[in-house]
């Protein structure tokens, strides 16, 4: 009869055991996705590639999840102030995410200088030593730069361009495109023959197998035009603990030599 009257107290024990249990996979569950967030970067069009590996990496480590929404500079900004709901931008620039700051939609305390970039002329079949003044040997409609109305890198290649021998008319003519990745894409297909590069872009190509740059082709201009990039976050996000995490990791080692692998310098400020 003993053991009889014990089987139901087992049973019991181990239900309640079971539930305990349940109830603590339940709490840690909720506790998981309470701190999980997602967050959406818009970043600059050169910085695309990188954007998208460190969100790989910080999704690998993390609960957080990542959009990366890449373009112009001046395009993104633009569309921030349209109301699209982005919370990070990664410029390319430090002036629109300091327009942001200025528009009241961005937090003032966030802007940082995330990389430096570095400028090129790329002319793949120069017939001489590469230099800007010499590109006037060239139909202006046989070089390209990103619009420097919309994209930094271009906006840095039309000074050094203005400070040149050029004439007015000449500089007129010249090709422009949305941004830098698209330069890089138009040298290495030959539909221009120079273009003014984001080192990035070139790494990015050369990584994939769809560019082949010899290293005396290229002019690299960052003692005359060096590219500090500048990030800011939106008011919009400022409890968002996706973006929070984001923005301390670009502090992290790891995040730090994905940026420098691909073609950038790390400010010292970061680290």
């Amino acid at each position: 009869m003993a053991s009889y009257r014990l089987a139901p107290l087992k049973r019991n024990v181990m239900g309640r055991t079971l539930l305990h249990g349940l109830a603590i996979a339940l709490a840690l569950l909720n506790s998981v996705n309470s701190w999980a967030a997602d967050a959406r970067i818009a970043v600059a069009a050169n910085f695309r590639e990188t954007a998208a590996a460190i969100a790989q990496h910080l999704e690998s480590h993390s609960a957080h999840r990542y959009e990366i929404i890449a373009g112009s500079t001046g395009k993104l900004a633009g569309q921030i102030v349209s109301g699209a709901p982005f919370d990070v931008l990664m410029a390319a620039d430090e002036r629109r995410p300091q327009q942001l700051v200025d528009l009241g939609m961005a937090l003032p305390d966030s802007r940082v200088i995330y990389a430096l970039g570095e400028l090129g002329l790329w002319w793949p079949d120069a017939t001489s030593h590469i230099a800007i003044d010499a590109l006037q040997a060239l139909d202006p409609r046989e070089v390209c730069i990103a619009n420097p109305a919309f994209a930094p890198y271009g906006e840095a290649a039309w000074a050094l361009l203005n400070r040149s021998s050029m004439s007015p008319e000449w500089l007129r003519r010249i090709v422009r495109v949305d941004n830098v990745n698209l330069v890089t894409g138009l040298v290495a297909q030959k539909q221009v023959k120079a273009g003014f590069i984001a080192r990035s872009s070139l790494i990015a190509g050369q990584r994939t197998g769809s560019i082949t740059a010899q290293p005396n082709e290229v002019l690299w201009l960052s003692d005359q035009a060096d590219i500090a990039q500048a990030l800011v976050v939106m008011k919009r996000a400022r409890d968002n603990e996706a973006v929070q995490y984001w923005v301390e990791q670009l502090r992290d080692e790891a995040v730090r030599a994905l940026i420098r692998r691909d073609g950038y310098r790390v400010p010292r400020e970061q680290g």
